[in-house]
């Protein structure tokens, strides 16, 4: 897969409010303003076929962070391509 720079990106999905006070903060996303799970797609870079998903996440994670616990998964010298929110 190393021959591949493959390309990340995140996403949220607004959920119902959970009835939980604890989970209702865990999911609560102050950008989005209201309760949501967030996904991350890797792909290669023709975009048609998946390389990993990640996907029901507390939508305030940090599209970084959840990358950052991804990208444990491949090898040292895989190059990845995201958006802004992926550089730090």
């Amino acid at each position: 897969m190393t021959e591949f720079e493959l390309i990340v990106d995140s996403y949220e999905q607004p959920i119902e409010r959970p009835s939980e006070y604890e989970i209702q903060k865990k999911y609560y996303s102050g950008k989005k303003k209201t309760h949501t799970r967030k996904s991350q797609l890797i792909v290669l870079p023709n975009g048609k076929d998946i390389v990993d998903i990640v996907a029901g996440k507390p939508g305030p994670k940090s599209d970084i962070t959840l990358f950052r616990e991804t990208r444990k998964e491949f090898e040292s010298t895989q190059r990845f391509n995201g958006d802004k929110a992926y550089e730090g």
